[in-house]
């Protein structure tokens, strides 16, 4: 046990060994080179299990955790940015894209070569669609997904959708297209197996693709629609998970619940309605860059996205429930079912395409997945606020354009996707946006700290009156010097030798203490310039 004496002893000194809060290299824009991965387990999920476990241990683990003792992201910069990884890369919210580069994605330059004969590899008959493996003559590969009979055009246009925005969000996502193709372009290289609904492999002959193809709708000009998914590239090696690391990588040292870019998930799934977001629509790959095998993390299959289910138009509650939700359960029988929730209540066009997606029912700070997510339930405001912030840089005609690239054949069908996710956009942001202190792009102008509020930019809030308290802050033993008389956003004259500064900003709306929170920005003298190098929200 520890006496008072040597307690004090402790605490005097403790300050020597203090570690600094800022190096010389913040704020990191991109995480150093990652080590080489010699060899990795090819890891499956099990649905089931995972589904069993997330619905009922993950709402106790990471749920209470959330609530009890929230912790900070762990793998943001100093700015609380996402430094550019093998996860994610800072694109359109912090290096714009244009039309025509968002309307491109990971890559709209090598469909499978369309007039030529696709060979097929590998088939599936197991779902409501078949599916194909093909190999186009230069021998590039892709899977190849046919809508629903019922309902055509619904998951082919999700899913190039789906591809496009989560590419302009930072995250890596396969090559998606629309493609048309007739049953002759199709052929079945010798020794082709299929697995048939029971699992069993089977050869695949002419015949059987005939029949995996009756049922497909076929436009007028005799021509079938799919989505055709270019094959990632590297070894894949199975899906990731949303909780813990994987041990056989060197290079993964966050758990995955902890890092920004999968809480912030949770908000981009909402706004696209991609409520499938699992373990199973990811994909962990060995790539091999500049020297080095390292491992690369996709999200994939975006054909349940806005209102397609995957096999079909979403369900109502879905995005407002869990599969298994024992409080929206307990709240109908509380109710007795003579109050239906508003998405119950929700107008759905009938339009082809479209399936259930609306937004007037949308609710961003309610909004839920199939089932628990470990990453989404440890999101906290700054998470959100991340992703928020990156949602409302798409403007309306970008929204429209990467939308156009679903290919609808009905006008009417395209403009409804396009106009519900601007509504949504709108409504996310004024959630979100309210939470938190939503300053951003911080910078100085003619000796004065300067910064964007996007409340004010986006309409959520009016002008606002800031409050700054400037202090010195002593990088070595993390402390915050407060500088007398220092108010106001011109920057302060502080004492000789000054290498770094804080302005503490909180701010009123008219006479009401209306914003919430406060943040503190950290300033560093480089040389002759004075430079950003930390935000505290």
């Amino acid at each position: 046990m520890v006496s008072r004496k040597q307690l004090i002893l402790i605490l005097a000194v403790a300050p020597v060994f203090a570690q600094p809060r800022f190096y010389e290299d913040d704020p990191l824009a991109r995480e150093p080179v990652p080590h080489t991965v010699k060899e990795v387990a090819i890891r499956k999920i099990d649905d089931l299990y995972s589904f069993l476990e997330n619905s009922y241990v993950t709402p106790r683990r990471e749920g209470r955790e959330a609530r009890r003792s929230p912790r900070r992201a762990l793998d943001v910069n100093t700015l609380g940015e996402v430094p550019d990884n093998a996860w994610y890369t800072n694109r359109h919210a912090f290096r714009r894209l244009s039309i025509a580069e968002l309307e491109r994605g990971p890559g709209n330059s090598t469909p499978p070569s369309p007039g030529d004969s696709w060979r097929i590899v590998g088939a599936k008959t197991d779902g409501v669609t078949p599916g194909f493996i093909i190999e186009d003559r230069n021998g590039s590969r892709y899977m190849l997904k046919l809508d629903p009979p019922q309902h055509p055009e619904l998951c082919s246009a999700a899913d190039v959708i789906g591809s496009k925005f989560f590419y302009a969000l930072g995250y890596n996502t396969p090559e998606n297209y629309v493609v048309f193709f007739r049953r002759e372009n199709l052929i079945i290289p010798a020794g082709v197996e299929y697995r048939d609904p029971e699992g069993r492999k089977r050869p695949l002959t002419e015949h059987v693709l005939s029949e995996l193809l009756s049922g497909q709708r076929k436009s007028a000009n005799g021509m079938y629609r799919a989505a055709a998914s270019r094959w990632i590239g590297g070894e894949v090696v199975g899906p990731f998970s949303y909780r813990g690391v994987r041990t056989d990588d060197p290079n993964d040292t966050v758990p995955h619940e902890d890092r920004r870019m999968l809480r912030g998930l949770a908000v981009f799934s909402a706004w696209l309605n991609h409520h499938d977001s699992r373990s199973i629509n990811t994909m962990d790959a060995l790539v091999e860059e500049g020297g080095r095998r390292y491992l690369k993390h996709y999200l994939l299959d975006f054909g349940s996205i806005l209102g397609s289910a995957g096999y079909a138009p979403k369900e109502p509650w879905i995005g407002h429930r869990y599969v298994i939700d024992q409080v929206g359960t307990a709240k109908g029988l509380m109710t007795l079912g003579f109050i239906p929730p508003r998405w119950a209540r929700a107008d759905y066009p009938k339009l082809m395409g479209v399936g259930l997606f609306d937004s007037r029912s949308f609710e961003p700070l309610s909004w839920k997945s199939f089932y628990p997510n470990p990453a989404f339930l440890m999101m906290d405001d700054a998470d959100a606020f991340w992703a928020a912030k990156q949602v409302a840089a798409f403007t309306e005609d970008e929204i429209r354009a990467i939308v156009r690239t679903g290919k609808y054949s009905d006008p009417r069908a395209e403009a409804w996707i396009a106009d519900c996710l601007i509504e949504r956009r709108k409504k996310l942001i004024d959630a979100w946006f309210a939470r938190v202190l939503p300053l951003d792009r911080f910078r100085l102008e003619g000796g004065r700290l300067a910064f964007d509020d996007l409340g004010v930019r986006y309409g959520v809030t009016e002008a606002r009156d800031y409050r700054v308290e400037w202090s010195v802050f002593d990088n070595s033993r993390q402390e915050r010097i407060p500088i007398t008389g220092a108010s106001g956003l011109a920057l302060p004259l502080p004492p000789a030798g000054t290498q770094y500064l804080a302005a503490t900003i909180s701010c009123r709306v008219g006479s009401r203490e209306a914003c919430p929170g406060a943040l503190t920005v950290y300033l560093r003298r480089a040389n002759s310039r004075i430079e950003l190098v930390g935000i505290d929200r």
